[in-house]
């Protein structure tokens, strides 16, 4: 390309095409209005003349325990091993946090209550409202859109925002949220006691039935022999024994006696005296039998006596069982109350005054800034494109 001199006499060079600077200009200007001011334009357009308002409802609450924790510090291998009160205090507010984000708090909404009539309603402008008959999942995305929870993990606090587009919707969901929530910790607390309790249950109920069926073995076993305390049976039987062994020998003695005195088998004294002592023996000895068998046969009161022995000792032994399984279980019920949990609530939620969003003159700024950088960018390319040309 020919090259002009400088009239001037300067170093420079003088712009070679007049013509092609002055469209490059109106190019810049006109790639300006198009990425910059149009789109800002447009956006306070929508923004101010069919963006809907939106209202903000905030609730705060916490997750406590029913009872104190224990004032001992936590340890490094309590907290590792989910011990730390304060650790399984976040762990259940993170559910909370989760359940406000999960399609269930959608499913446990009142049947009354319809998102599509509080956010498909023709009151929220287009870009903002949902689209009407959705599915679950499409629903669950716009939810999470408008209801955010949030939990602060120094203080445990979760802060739920709600945003609507009336006052009223705004108030009504958020507590409905809280509602939800409350309706949550009440499932866990409960989950918590029943797993707190349910062995300690478990045990006592066998240790009861244990006992009840002991005493039906004990109740079966006196009917069997027709006994009520073999103990006491035995020790009448025994006096009853004594007293006629005592007798017998000193029938044995009188008879010793008298032959002594020389009288003969044929004494009507001696007679008498020999038949009593035949009798005697015969009690004696059938005491002696029922007392404790030669044979060691099953009739014997000695061998009921250990067999109602050993199902004393099997009772007296569940009965101290099962003490110990109701002061566990009364001890489990205590841990239970410590595991109780509920939703202090205490910021409730309230009926915005005004509305929040849309940020209007922001969203213009974004647009503005937005559409600069990339207009500045192009620039840039074109610049190089043309640099390379030349």
């Amino acid at each position: 390309m020919p090259v002009f001199p400088n009239p001037q006499g300067a170093t420079g060079s003088t712009p070679r095409h007049p013509a092609g600077q002055t469209l490059r200009r109106r190019a810049r200007l006109l790639s300006f209005l198009a990425m910059v001011a149009l789109p800002t334009a447009l956006s306070g357009l929508y923004e101010y003349g069919f963006a809907a308002d939106q209202y903000v409802t905030v609730t705060k609450f916490v997750v406590r325990a029913q009872a104190p924790q224990s004032a001992a510090p936590a340890t490094m291998g309590s907290a590792l091993t989910g011990m730390n009160p304060m650790l399984a205090l976040i762990e259940d507010s993170q559910v909370v946090v989760q359940y406000i984000q999960s399609g269930q708090a959608l499913a446990d909404l009142p049947p009354s209550l319809s998102l599509d009539q509080l956010f498909a309603a023709p009151r929220g402008d287009f870009w903002a409202r949902m689209g009407a008959h959705l599915p679950p999942e499409r629903q669950l995305l716009y939810w999470r859109r408008m209801i955010r929870p949030s939990l602060d993990l120094s203080s445990g606090i979760i802060t739920v925002t709600v945003r609507a587009f009336s006052p009223q919707d705004s108030a009504r969901l958020a507590g409905l949220v809280l509602q939800g929530a409350q309706n949550l910790v009440d499932r866990m607390s409960r989950a918590a006691r029943a797993n707190a309790l349910s062995y300690a249950l478990q045990t006592a109920t066998a240790g009861r039935a244990q006992l009840m069926a002991d005493e039906t073995a004990l109740a079966d076993y006196r009917n069997r022999y027709a006994v009520l305390f073999p103990e006491l049976t035995a020790q009448q039987q025994s006096g009853v024994g004594g007293s006629v062994l005592l007798t017998l020998a000193q029938d044995e003695a009188q008879l010793a006696a008298l032959r002594a005195q020389g009288q003969t088998n044929q004494s009507p004294q001696v007679q008498i005296l020999t038949a009593r002592i035949a009798a005697e023996q015969h009690e004696a000895d059938s005491l002696s039998a029922k007392l404790a068998a030669a044979s060691g046969g099953p009739q014997s009161l000695a061998s009921v006596m250990s067999g109602y022995a050993a199902l004393t000792t099997a009772e007296t032994l569940d009965q101290q069982l099962y003490a110990a399984d109701l002061q566990a279980l009364q001890s489990a019920r205590n841990q239970a109350d410590e595991r109780s949990l509920y939703l202090e609530s205490f910021v409730q939620p309230l009926v915005p005054a005004s509305s929040v969003y849309p940020v209007r003159w922001l969203v213009m700024v974004e647009t503005a800034v937005a559409g600069f950088m990339l207009w500045v960018l192009a620039m840039l390319v074109a610049n190089m494109v043309r640099d390379q040309l030349d």
